[in-house]
């Protein structure tokens, strides 16, 4: 990393504004980018100046921990904590208490371990109520469970001010080309129906009105506030958003004249009507196990307006919103994208709408891999001692799923094979069989097994074992990963994800090796006979280069560094 750059981390970094900040941040700062998800389930591309650290911020030793790491790479000036709970069914949740205010909290903390120069937190115009103008003196006294979270994150950024420059920023409505913003979704896909009756109706008089804000001009706010840092006062805040607020009238008037080439009128529909047609809805999605975005405590905004002064944030930060950019203009690039696109409008706006706020794998992850380091000799020997004991790998593959319990032709050989091998390369090709496993997991990205996939196929082959040797060896491991851990307490309500996760993972590593084989045979049928031919190698050198690669690549994975290096075999 180029350490004459600033540092900054930037939590909440795989979600739609997080996503956005690294596109337009990038080059201009160290990122250490913050996220319960993987890179590659972000869709974030590695960059040299980019450390992903895939860690839960309500998890406080994890994020604690980071601590040195973080100064080893150079330290941080900022922190941008964009992480936050919200979902649309206005209950209490236990996650609004553990990641907008525990994980608040930890990042604060680490903020000033670290010594940063200022910390950004991201709140919510939505957490102020309805029926005022929304200044940056307005409080965030909302009477919603979130509104609550984000009154509570404010006060600690508030409170730690003594110790590190605080900036809050309430944040409007925020929306993309692609919408990206589940409300405005929901209705556009409603008025853009064509259905007679819903793209037509309006809830109330159409008067419902909010701020919106498009995510590239919310983007540069942040930075604008991090370059205007040293000249800002201790403490501020500040109105992520235009002045006033756009009804669902003007949106609807837009949007079908745009999609219909003609202004449809719409149909009024009173609270006294909606109640029953939601209810209905909510029937039927439970009936269809799946989740209305419509709710009840809904009604209670129809007319209500939201309408925010956001001038004293333009006038400090000498910042406004990009005229064209308004939802009032960019309405026609969102229906565009809706009618030319609809496929890739629906899965990026279905992906917001239902996002969850578990992550079991996470936990999977980190308990499984921890477990694995700490017991990886004693799963080497055991395996090792199950392949050589041909009665225990036939009970070990029975137990597997139906397509893999029949033993593959030339067990016997195999095991012969690997009988007559000097014990410690035998060793070490089971080792290295488990550190790959243990590395896929530990990247949380198993489509990086393509790149080892071409040398552990033919790896067995040059030390002197058989071709099948390697499946086996996997399904075995696999097998005994799933009886070692499944009744293991942190394990017992992660069971099914665990054994759905190994038996995947495993699959997928035999499947590559294998169709390495098969392509291997088909473009030369002599290969695998020469490779046969070659001797046994008389130490467990190379193996043991390959596990010590495989090990640095977990450990730059676990301290947050995303691997981009393929595997070197010379």
């Amino acid at each position: 990393m180029d350490n004459s750059l600033p540092g900054l981390i930037l939590t909440g970094a795989s979600g739609f504004v997080g996503r956005n900040f690294i596109k337009a941040a990038g080059g201009r700062f160290r990122l250490f980018c913050v996220a319960r998800r993987s890179m590659e389930e972000a869709g974030v591309q590695p960059e040299t100046n980019l450390r992903w650290i895939q860690v839960d911020i309500a998890d406080r030793d994890k994020v604690l921990g980071l601590t040195q790491r973080l100064r080893d790479y150079g330290g941080v000036d900022y922190v941008v904590n964009l992480a936050g709970y919200y979902d649309f069914t206005n209950r209490e949740h236990a996650e609004y208490v553990r990641t907008n205010v525990w994980g608040t909290q930890n990042m604060l903390d680490l903020a000033r371990e670290l010594g940063a120069k200022r910390f950004i937190f991201a709140s919510s115009q939505a957490a102020c109520p309805f029926g005022k103008v929304v200044t940056e003196e307005t409080p965030p006294d909302a009477a919603i469970p979130y509104a609550r979270s984000k009154q509570a994150g404010e006060a600690l950024v508030r409170e730690y001010a003594q110790w590190i420059p605080g900036a809050i920023v309430r944040i409007a409505a925020v929306f993309s080309d692609w919408c990206e913003y589940p409300p405005l979704y929901t209705m556009l896909n409603n008025w853009c129906s064509g259905k007679l009756l819903e793209s037509h109706i309006l809830a109330g008089r159409g008067q419902s009105a909010i701020p919106y804000i498009h995510v590239q001009d919310l983007v540069q706010l942040f930075l604008r506030v991090i370059e205007k840092s040293d000249h800002l006062e201790r403490l501020c805040t500040f109105n992520a958003g235009p002045d006033g607020a756009v009804s669902h009238l003007e949106l609807f008037s837009i949007a079908t004249q745009f999609y219909y080439k003609r202004t449809l009128k719409p149909f009024f529909a009173a609270r006294w009507l909606l109640t029953p047609m939601i209810m209905a809805r909510l029937v039927l999605c439970h009936l269809q196990g799946k989740k209305s975005f419509e709710q009840l405590w809904m009604l209670e905004y129809i007319d209500q307006q939201l309408v925010a002064d956001s001038s004293r944030t333009c006038r400090e930060l000498s910042w406004k919103p990009t005229p064209r950019k308004s939802i009032t203009r960019r309405l026609v690039f969102l229906i565009e994208n809706m009618k030319k696109n609809p496929e890739l409008w629906r899965n990026w706006n279905e992906a917001m709408l239902h996002k969850g706020s578990d992550r079991p794998h996470l936990v999977l992850h980190d308990l499984l891999c921890d477990a694995m380091d700490r017991e990886r000799d004693i799963v080497v020997q055991a395996i090792t001692a199950q392949i050589l004991a041909r009665d225990a790998v036939v009970r070990s593959l029975t137990t597997l799923p139906r397509e893999t319990t029949e033993p593959p032709q030339g067990q016997s050989s195999c095991i012969r094979a690997l009988q007559t091998m000097d014990r410690g390369v035998a060793d070490s090709f089971i080792r290295m069989l488990c550190q790959l496993i243990i590395t896929v997991m530990r990247t949380r990205n198993r489509p990086m097994m393509q790149q080892y996939a071409h040398t552990i196929a033919f790896l067995p082959m040059i030390s002197g074992f058989e071709n099948g040797l390697v499946s086996r060896s996997l399904f075995v491991l696999g097998e005994f990963l799933i009886q070692q851990f499944r009744d293991r307490p942190q394990f017992l309500q992660l069971t099914p994800q665990a054994d759905d996760y190994i038996i995947m993972t495993i699959h997928m590593a035999v499947d590559q090796i294998e169709d390495h084989i098969e392509l291997s045979r088909m473009q030369s049928p002599t290969l695998l006979e020469e490779l046969k031919k070659i001797p046994p190698p008389s130490d467990n050198q190379r193996l043991e280069g390959i596990v010590a690669q495989l090990e640095s690549l977990c450990s730059e994975a676990h301290s947050g560094q995303s691997w981009t290096s393929p595997l070197v075999t010379d």
